[in-house]
């Protein structure tokens, strides 16, 4: 208790109390050249009706949608760069007043451009006044009035007074009627004259710079403050006699909830910016918005998307959201390592010290010196208690100086706030007063359900102190299987403590003994870095890899729900907090909410974050997300109310074959033709798209497909789609659009087109083509068949002058041998066989002389003719042979039709070298048999005495060689088709004719 008493003594005299509350301000962004701002000087701002913010510089017009800038230069039609002025008419034409090159109206096309020579008063424009069916022009030196009919310019003469003092500082209407007041030649009424427009004045004070309409009354900006005054007493020529404020406003624009800001910049000093007009006073709100600048000229509410655009005159655009949903607090560029407490009891842990709001008595700061005091004299005072590293406490250095302290966690206990360190642990009240100090090095601590402190050491265990401040622990080994190691996080259930492990997976501590979810073999995943506990026993577990658990302990352990790394965003979840039935995942890259299956995504994309997370803590309805340089405030149930937006698309930029289309097909930067028909060298598409909707909230990506059967192509944070060389055909293109904001997938079909098939695929080109070709198919046909026909003729005959020639040899050898035969006949002196013999010989020269001259015969002719033969051959063998013709064939031998004579040489051989005299029974048997529908077979055999080879050879060189050559000669002649067989039984000769049918 000593040591205790010590503190008290110590803080009581030496703790700095402050009272200020930080300055917090709302996100903003600041725009610049470097963004694609054309110049960083603005004169001039507009939200037109369909969104588009335009800005007018000193350099060019700019438009900015979806955070994306394009330019407009004297070379894209507009009359002068230096644009001062900017409206919309009621037919949504924009209007840009040149500061010295007149007036360039955009139609949505093309911009026309009116100068003095038009009819304006002056080229150099200060103000445009939208007033019924006319342009009112406040020029640099009097007023003209512009037709939205006939787009025809007048000036109003008696508005002229050659004086560089008479510029338009600006217009308002009272009670329907119009008014105008210039900077130093007094205020007018504009009233109409018979059609033609006069000037009264009603006021000759001055100097104005602007002028604007407050309820009833207006407010004057003079040389350094703001003038109000009843509309009533300044139309009746009373001068302002109510000041405030010490710059030059020149322009004044409404907030969300009907606010007024009036925008400041001074040419005498640097107190101008962004004011709140309250309380007939203006409340700076430079800070609050996060705008650097203090010469504001221009401002525009984006209603909308709750967007307020500040155009300055050195540092370009601001874009400040007044949706309320985040705040953000600097906190002096301090790093914050942890946000704890209650709503009211607020703990703030930086690289600089703990603060500790209250929200009734004020800021209490305990810097980086004031822990290490602390732990100096606990060293110095009680060195016997100091734990040794030996004892199985992780190593501890008393030396670090005060700048190297380095916190790890903050934690909100027992109505104080307890931070671990790499100087110990400590307990601080709620006023910033040290309660205890523990001098142990841990990197994760928590607190058991009955309030214990739970001290972890990455390789030696985990103390559970019953008595922090005198000591008292409960030590649990790493010896120990379930002993927990190397944990990342403690977090608190009802009755439970649950543990992550970088390594060795989940655990708990059940208020008696620690187990092992890994070990015990329930869950084997190792590697996790956070967890948070939900309720009822379900837990949040982020692993190191980046997946996520949604996981049931009791009464069984059960993997309810589990978000793959590729359905979260970054590299590894940070941190994990609820609120109500909605899970919040800090991941590197943004906030993902996690509810009723939906995964909608805040980002970095649409400048709300712009720093990294180092700490994040959910009290009551507030999300703190620490960060590198202060901390953001999101105001949770703003947030998850927002409504999802409805996306769209239009096409911004086609190009065809890299060459733009026609500008006539497009209005508003937004292409509105109808189906795209293209050519067949037309092939090539590139079309660049934007979002439409209220999308400062969306972060979004893009994939597509051109057939509705085609598979989607990858996702892409580009929305442009290149189609490089495309077949043929019609083409629906379908883009399918991811809001990472809603989480949801719309699907819109963005352009159709088709591309004509080529002349040579189309359909005329395809028939003409084919008559071509049938006719030059036709004509080589013919041509081919005439000189096929030609060629089988010139064959024909000569193959039928060969089988003359053949036939003219084998007539003298049949001839030859039937004289040999009659002058046997004659030298055995038998004159009755000789005659017999003559008068059939010369029947049988008679029809083979009629056979010679014919190409073919019927089988019919030849079996006759060979009859014939065999009887004239037979008689000279006494008629002792007995021959037969025979075969299936012999059935149509008055169809068939064959080449002739084709077998008699086979049987004049058999008579000639068969049989011997003194053959005891010669025989010889011929038949035709029909071997297939073209093709017939003929066996001549015989019961001979075969053939020696010397008689084989002599034959060979004659009759059969004749056969042999015929057969080549004619169709289908293979070498099988000629066989013979010689053996003891005699002689067998096999002949395969092709054959046709008379």
């Amino acid at each position: 208790m000593g040591f205790i008493k010590i503190l008290f003594l110590f803080f009581l005299t030496a703790l700095v109390f402050s009272f200020s509350v930080e300055a917090q301000q709302i996100p903003s962004f600041n725009f610049t050249t470097a963004d694609g701002l054309p110049n960083n000087s603005i004169r001039s701002l507009l939200i037109d009706s369909r969104g588009i913010l335009w800005i007018g510089t000193e350099n060019g017009v700019s438009k900015l949608e979806n955070g994306v800038f394009q330019n407009f230069y004297e070379s894209d039609g507009l009359g002068f760069n230096s644009c001062w002025a900017i409206a919309e008419d009621k037919k949504g034409n924009v209007w840009f007043g040149s500061y010295g090159g007149g007036i360039s109206v955009f139609d949505g096309q093309k911009f026309h451009v009116f100068t003095t020579a038009d009819g304006l008063a002056d080229n150099r424009i200060r103000h445009f006044y939208p007033y019924q069916n006319k342009m009112l022009i406040g020029t640099e030196d009097g007023v003209s009035i512009a037709d939205l009919e006939t787009f025809e310019i007048s000036s109003i003469l008696s508005s002229i007074e050659k004086s560089e003092l008479n510029y338009t500082a600006g217009f308002f209407e009272v009670d329907d009627r119009l008014f105008y007041s210039t900077y130093r030649s007094g205020s007018y009424e504009i009233v109409w004259e018979n059609e033609v427009p006069q000037t009264i004045k009603i006021n000759d004070w001055l100097p104005i710079y602007s002028v604007s309409v407050e309820n009833d009354s207006l407010l004057l900006a003079d040389k350094g403050s703001v003038k109000k005054i009843s509309s009533v007493d300044f139309i009746l020529g009373k001068a302002p006699s109510h000041s405030f404020g010490q710059s030059i406003f020149w322009k004044s624009v409404e907030g969300l909830k009907g606010e007024k800001y009036l925008l400041a910049a001074s040419t005498f000093s640097k107190d101008g910016g962004v004011f709140l007009l309250k309380d007939g006073q203006m409340a700076p709100q430079n800070e609050w918005f996060g705008v650097t600048s203090n010469f504001i000229l221009s401002g525009a509410l984006d209603q909308k998307r709750e967007l307020l655009y500040l155009g300055s005159h050195d540092k370009g655009l601001f874009q400040i959201r007044l949706d309320e949903v985040i705040f953000y607090e600097e906190l002096d560029g301090a790093e914050v390592k942890g946000i704890a407490g209650e709503e009211s009891n607020l703990g703030i842990l930086s690289n600089q010290g703990l603060e500790i709001r209250d929200s009734l008595e004020g800021t209490n700061q305990v810097e980086l010196g004031d822990f290490k005091k602390v732990q100096a004299a606990y060293f110095r005072d009680f060195p016997s208690k100091i734990p040794k590293h030996m004892d199985g406490f992780f190593e501890l250095d008393p030396s670090i100086s005060a700048k190297d302290i380095e916190f790890y966690e903050l934690h909100f206990e027992g109505n104080s706030f307890w931070t671990n360190t790499n100087i110990g642990i400590f307990q601080l009240d709620l006023k910033g007063v040290f309660l205890a100090y523990l001098p142990v090095h841990a990197f994760s601590i928590g607190f058991t359900p009955d309030g214990k402190l739970l001290e972890t050491n990455p390789y030696a265990g985990v103390r559970i102190y019953s008595d922090p401040k005198n000591f008292v622990f409960t030590y649990f080994e790493p010896t120990d299987s379930s002993t927990p190691l190397q944990i990342s996080k403690v977090v608190k259930g009802k009755t439970r403590n649950y543990l992550a492990s970088v390594f060795h997976g989940l655990y708990h501590w059940d208020g008696e003994n620690f187990f092992s979810y890994k070990n015990e073999g329930i869950w084997d995943e190792s590697k996790f870095k956070t967890l948070h506990y939900l309720k009822d026993g379900v837990l949040l577990a982020g692993t190191e890899f980046g997946d996520l658990y949604q996981v049931k302990i009791k009464p069984n352990f059960e993997i309810l729900k589990k978000w793959p790394k590729e359905e979260l965003e970054g590299e590894s979840i940070l941190f994990i907090e609820s609120y109500q039935e909605t899970i919040l995942v800090v991941a590197e890259l943004g906030l993902h909410i996690l509810k009723d299956g939906e995964n909608r995504f805040w980002s970095e994309g649409n400048k709300s974050f712009k720093r990294v997370f180092k700490s994040a803590a959910k009290i009551a309805d507030q999300l703190y997300l620490g960060l590198d340089k202060g901390f953001y405030i999101i105001n949770l149930p703003k947030l998850l109310a927002q409504e999802y937006p409805p996306l769209g698309l239009v096409v911004t930029e086609l190009k065809v074959n890299n060459k733009p289309v026609n500008a006539d097909n497009f209005n508003w930067f937004a292409y509105q033709g109808e189906k795209l028909l293209l050519t067949s060298k037309e092939n090539s598409l590139s079309i660049r798209f934007k979002p439409t909707g209220k999308l400062n909230e969306a972060k979004l990506r893009y994939h597509y497909r051109i057939k509705p059967d085609a598979e989607w192509t990858a996702f892409s944070e580009e929305p442009l789609v290149e189609l490089p060389y495309l077949p043929s055909g019609n083409y629906q293109l379908e883009v399918e659009v991811l809001d990472y904001f809603s989480g949801k997938l719309t699907q819109i079909s963005l352009l159709e087109f088709s591309i004509a098939k080529p002349f040579y695929l189309r359909a005329w080109f395809i028939i003409s083509m084919i008559c071509l070709l049938a006719a030059m198919v036709f004509v080589l046909y013919r041509t081919r068949l005439n000189r096929i026909r030609s060629q089988s003729q010139l064959k024909q005959r000569l193959t039928e002058i060969k089988l003359e020639a053949l036939q003219s040899q084998m007539n003298p050898h049949f001839t030859f041998n039937a004289i040999n035969s009659i002058q046997y006949f004659i030298l055995k002196n038998d004159t009755t066989q000789a005659l017999a013999f003559l008068g059939k010989f010369s029947k049988l020269i008679r029809i083979t002389l009629e056979q010679s001259s014919k190409s073919q015969v019927s089988l019919e002719e030849e079996i006759s003719y060979l009859s014939q033969y065999i009887e004239v051959e037979n008689s000279r063998m006494d008629h002792r042979m007995k021959w037969e013709i025979n075969g299936d064939a012999l059935e149509r031998q008055k169809e068939i039709m064959i080449p002739p004579m084709l077998i008699q040489p086979l049987v004049e051989n058999v008579f000639v070298h068969a049989f011997p005299a003194e053959h005891p029974n010669p025989e010889l048997m011929i038949s035709y048999e029909i071997i297939s529908s073209t093709q017939l077979r003929c066996i001549v055999q015989d019961n001979g005495v075969g053939m020696h080879q010397e008689s084989q050879n002599r034959h060979d060189s004659k009759g059969l060689k004749m056969i042999r050559e015929k057969l080549s000669l004619l169709p289908g002649y293979r070498e099988n088709s000629f066989e013979i067989r010689s053996d003891a039984r005699g002689y067998t000769v096999r002949v395969v004719i092709f054959y046709g049918e008379n």
